[in-house]
């Protein structure tokens, strides 16, 4: 017994616990209704190691106008596609991610062929404000989040 304890004691930490990766894999998938509701009229926001990526205004039946975090606004449509929630983008490829809750927490994970990628992003805040276009613009209004 005083082995084991020992054993787990040494081993790194990455061994005990599973990946981001590996809990997401298992974590229960937003519905269309679910992430409609959060999202409707609304801003989120979307970051990436505690970095925010960008800012995605939903204005209603389907339309949606993401801020990239250089300022630049891209239109375009959303919609569910089996558990896959698809984004069209004016100008850019069709993208589509698993939208998922852990923790507490909301995820999005890029899909390849339909299938998860390492590519995840976190939800840092839905909010009540408009998308604004251009550099340093929605700054004031929605600071950094800082762990």
């Amino acid at each position: 017994m005083k082995s084991l304890a020992l054993i787990l004691a040494l081993a790194p930490n990455s061994l005990l616990a599973q990946s981001l990766h590996d809990q997401l894999a298992n974590a229960d998938n937003i519905s269309y209704q679910a992430w409609h509701d959060l999202t409707k009229g609304k801003t989120v926001v979307y970051e990436v190691d505690g970095e925010i990526i960008g800012y995605e205004s939903y204005l209603g039946d389907g339309n949606v106008t993401i801020r990239l975090d250089d300022g630049s606004c891209i239109d375009g449509t959303w919609y569910m596609e089996q558990l896959a929630f698809c984004f069209d983008w004016e100008g850019g490829p069709l993208n589509c991610f698993h939208h998922k809750r852990l923790n507490g927490a909301i995820y999005v994970i890029g899909l390849n062929n339909g299938l998860e990628t390492t590519d995840v992003q976190k939800v840092s805040r839905i909010a009540n404000i408009p998308v604004a276009c251009g550099p340093a613009l929605l700054s004031t209004l929605l600071p950094p989040v800082r762990p």
